[in-house]
């Protein structure tokens, strides 16, 4: 159980979930012990049992030791995912702490098995529930290749403190990787009482720490998860997205080679390494981006940044801008590059769709709407691609002025016609939208037509 230096080359178990395995340096070292950690309702229940079906469909025998729930309510639990609890190689025990009769303490341990389907009391039901007992009859029903102990924040009661408590984790875990020769998982709650101290003493014997937590973004909760401690593995120890999903527990962002068609496309770099590996090389051209936000960040910076980029690039540039960005705020955002508003007109490499509001510029490329003189949305919209020529184009449309202007039924409309006739294999197309103050059809058709979706927030 001491510390090991790292091994590239350490045989490992996979979890069940790609991503998630990359973030942990591949897997769970055999015959080592992560301890996944979270409060209720976080998910660690299902990533054990993904961790041991995954183990089921390669044919090795796994055990599953639930502590807080019974058989019925496991069955419950799993019944939304592709888990199999009656398979051949799956043994599922419930250990519980009850009132009893037992001379040595007021507690009994009363262990259910699932038999047949039903769950039946094993004989060791007048017995105390303590360490030595729990040992006793976990030990007979070894080996196995994979073991979930879900959670170790059950077995509290057969412990007079804290430091009985690591004790007692501590032979278990010894039980699990060494007599049983198996990899494990065990699970711990994470809440505000005084048992958290005795949840980080259990981190240090155990191999790995997988943390799981709750947090309110843009006004709804998410799930996070960080890998962090992998010991003997270059881990990623990055926070990110954890989705239970109909196929169980899944980690976004994704593989960064998940998406298997986003590889097929050509993309334009952002210039932000982190923000490109995610994108999977960046902006994908000859399609569209959705860019939300709530209003409260300052998202034009980086969209300062892009146009900036994209002039490097050769590309003509095509932006409705909303209200609070004139087109001398749009100098200020490239007050570092080589280009200002004027230099692009010059060149005739910028055309500014005037949608609500004047921009103060007199351009021939400053298209204004007017309905009335055949500039309509998508009269402007096809005027913008024949201004471009053969040029890419790179086209950035924040559609609060555009509702303004038009109803949502017409923007989506002119939307497809564009990306069906217009849209070009090197152009990039970037709508922005606030979902707090849009309809939600119309967002909810940008995204669903989007090859890429980018949500800003402000982190609370």
């Amino acid at each position: 159980m001491g510390w090991e230096f790292f091994h590239a080359d350490m045989d490992v178990v996979s979890v069940g979930c790609e991503r998630l395995d990359a973030l942990l340096g591949g897997g769970i070292p055999r015959e080592r012990s992560l301890l996944v950690t979270g409060p209720p309702g976080a998910g660690k229940t299902t990533f054990g049992m993904q961790f041991l079906q995954t183990g089921i469909d390669r044919g090795e025998d796994c055990l599953f030791v639930t502590t807080e729930q019974s058989i019925a309510e496991l069955r419950d639990t799993f019944e939304p995912y592709p888990f199999d609890v009656d398979a051949a190689g799956l043994t599922i025990v419930a250990v519980n702490a009850e009132p009893g009769e037992s001379l040595e303490s007021g507690r009994d341990l009363v262990v259910r098995t699932v038999d047949g389907g039903d769950a039946t009391v094993a004989e060791w039901f007048d017995l105390p529930f303590t360490r030595e007992n729990v040992v006793h009859y976990l030990s007979e029903l070894g080996p196995a290749d994979r073991v979930v102990l879900d959670s170790v924040s059950g077995i509290r009661p057969m412990a007079d403190g804290r430091i009985s408590f690591w004790r007692s984790c501590y032979s278990l875990i010894r039980l699990l990787t060494e007599n049983f020769r198996a990899t494990a998982v065990l699970t711990a709650g994470r809440g505000s009482d005084s048992w958290d101290t005795a949840t980080d003493l259990i981190e240090y014997a155990t191999h790995g720490v997988c943390e799981i937590a709750f947090e309110q973004v843009a006004g709804q909760r998410h799930r996070f998860v960080r890998v962090a401690k992998m010991r003997g593995r270059d881990h990623d120890d990055r926070r990110h997205k954890l989705l239970l999903t109909d196929e169980g527990v899944r980690v976004r962002p994704g593989d960064r080679t998940e998406p298997a068609g986003l590889l097929d496309y050509d993309h334009f770099p952002t210039g932000v390494p982190a923000l490109d590996e995610l994108l999977g090389g960046g902006l994908v051209r000859g399609g569209l981006t959705t860019l939300k936000h709530d209003g409260t960040t300052d998202y034009y910076t980086l969209v300062g940044r892009l146009l900036a980029r994209a002039a490097d690039a050769g590309m003509t540039l095509a932006v409705a801008l909303p209200a609070e960005v004139s087109l001398d705020r749009l100098d200020d955002y490239w007050h570092d590059t080589d280009w200002d508003v004027d230099r692009l007109f010059a060149v005739d490499r910028l055309i500014v769709l005037e949608l609500a509001g004047k921009n103060g510029r007199d351009h021939r490329n400053v298209l204004s709407y007017d309905a009335d003189a055949d500039r309509d949305w998508e009269r402007l919209m096809e005027r913008t691609y024949e201004r471009a020529g053969s040029d890419p184009l790179f086209a950035l449309v924040d559609t609060e002025p555009l509702l303004q202007t038009v109803s949502d039924e017409r923007a989506r409309e002119v939307r497809y016609r564009a990306a069906t006739a217009r849209t070009g294999d090197d152009d990039v197309v970037v709508y922005t939208v606030n979902p707090r103050i849009q309809p939600d059809p119309f967002v909810g058709f940008l995204v669903d037509t989007s090859y890429q979706t980018l949500d800003f927030y402000r982190d609370e």
